[in-house]
């Protein structure tokens, strides 16, 4: 005997208003996956540190980053600017949390400053610093053409992840062509460390090697001949030729000064010692009194 079990009509129904009332849930929670997917971090906080010019940066555009605060003493000490970076202590950062950025300009026309905004756009693998210029020259002289920017940039980026990982930092002074620079955001400098170009030495014309004489044959009941001395190669000293004469500072000190003039005096007062002994002793042989015997 064979059953029906073909659903009926009202349970079909049901089903369906089931699958209905679930369709809403199925696609909020398939967007909610999606959005997950898709989001990336689009900016970096950022914070200006330290602003001004400084030409011992070098003359060309530059970047460095520092995740450390050993890695940014050093290259204050390195770059000989620890008297105008302030050390690692005395930044309104801590490096735990944040890393260090440095972007100079280089030669520039002069007369006005680099400033560094509070977010830092992340594009791709690349985190762009928003800087702009001041019509000011920061405090220094109105000649100062060497802008640069000290800043400070969050280790997570806007949607609270860690960004720093296979990217980069990058800056550029506004409407100025050729003047991007970027380095690597785990710390170091893509852009070369400028550096003093070496002078080259001038080259000093070897002295001649002297050929010391032989000693002389001793002449002794031993008859022994006396050994040369080994030879000795002198070695060129080169002279550097000075170009210009020194020009003196506020603070700098003649030398020799103060010794002439001590013993020009003493001379003159010597002379002046043995006139008045001399004069003394022909005074008295002229005026001692004679005496006459009758």
């Amino acid at each position: 005997m064979c059953r029906d079990v073909t659903p009926s009509p009202l349970a079909r129904s049901a089903s369906v208003r089931r699958l209905l009332a679930l369709a809403p849930l199925v696609v909020a929670m398939l967007a909610l996956a999606a959005g997950t997917v898709l989001a990336a971090p689009t900016s970096v906080a950022t914070k200006l540190q330290l602003r001004g010019h400084l030409p011992d940066l070098g003359e060309a555009p530059a970047m460095w980053v520092f995740t450390t605060a050993a890695s940014y003493d050093s290259f204050r000490v390195q770059q000989d600017i620890a008297d105008v970076f302030p050390d690692s202590d005395s930044l309104f950062m801590t490096f735990d949390k944040e890393i260090l950025a440095v972007y100079t300009r280089g030669d520039d026309t002069g007369g006005r400053c680099l400033r560094a905004g509070p977010v830092s756009g992340l594009v791709g693998t690349t985190v762009i610093l928003d800087l702009s210029w001041d019509a000011s020259s920061c405090g220094a002289p109105a000649s100062a053409h060497y802008p640069f920017v000290l800043t400070s940039l969050s280790r997570t980026a806007d949607d609270g992840s860690s960004w720093l990982a296979g990217r980069q930092v990058c800056a550029a002074a506004p409407g100025v062509d050729g003047s991007r620079a970027c380095a690597p955001a785990s710390g170091g400098s893509a852009s070369p460390a400028p550096s003093a170009t070496p002078t080259p030495a001038p080259s000093a014309t070897p002295l001649p090697t002297s050929s010391p004489t032989p000693f002389p044959t001793a002449t002794s009941s031993a008859a022994q001949t006396a050994t040369p001395a080994p030879t000795r190669t002198a070695s060129a000293v080169p002279t550097s030729a000075r170009t210009s004469s020194p020009s003196p500072t506020g603070t700098a000190v003649v030398a020799g000064t103060s010794s002439g003039g001590g013993s020009g005096l003493l001379d003159v007062a010597g002379w002046l010692a043995v006139g008045l002994i001399v004069g003394v002793f022909v005074t008295a042989l002229v005026m001692r009194p004679r005496v006459y015997r009758l």
